[in-house]
């Protein structure tokens, strides 16, 4: 009992659910970013919503304009090697990716607003 008082949710409440009900609860929980069914259920009654914002394709999109931006510090390097290229084009095409990159960030930025406003 000495334990019990100095637990900071000393209150326990039980609740059943059918096979079918936990294996949906169980998916929900592992697509949120809550660890455990006591975090998830606790947000969820408390807050009244669990927002999930699948972010995956942005991300793969970020990981391409990255990709591109290597490429393209590959041929400036072979550029410069055989002096096929000036500083300037090399110049112009790092700036294009940085610019791509920016406004993909900036996509992104603004997506997460909205999902947060929403």
């Amino acid at each position: 009992m000495e334990n019990k008082q100095k637990l900071k949710r000393p209150i326990q409440r039980k609740i059943r659910f059918s096979k079918e009900e936990n294996e949906l609860i169980n998916r929900k929980i592992e697509e949120s970013f809550f660890p455990n069914f006591q975090n998830f259920a606790l947000h969820l009654l408390i807050q009244g919503e669990i927002r999930h914002v699948d972010y995956s394709e942005l991300n793969r999109l970020t990981t391409e304009i990255h990709k591109i931006g290597i490429n393209i510090n590959q041929m400036a390097r072979l550029a410069n090697q055989f002096h096929e290229i000036s500083s300037e084009d090399i110049k112009d095409l790092t700036d294009k990716v940085q610019s791509l990159n920016a406004l993909v960030q900036s996509e992104l930025n603004k997506l997460i607003k909205r999902k947060e406003q929403s």
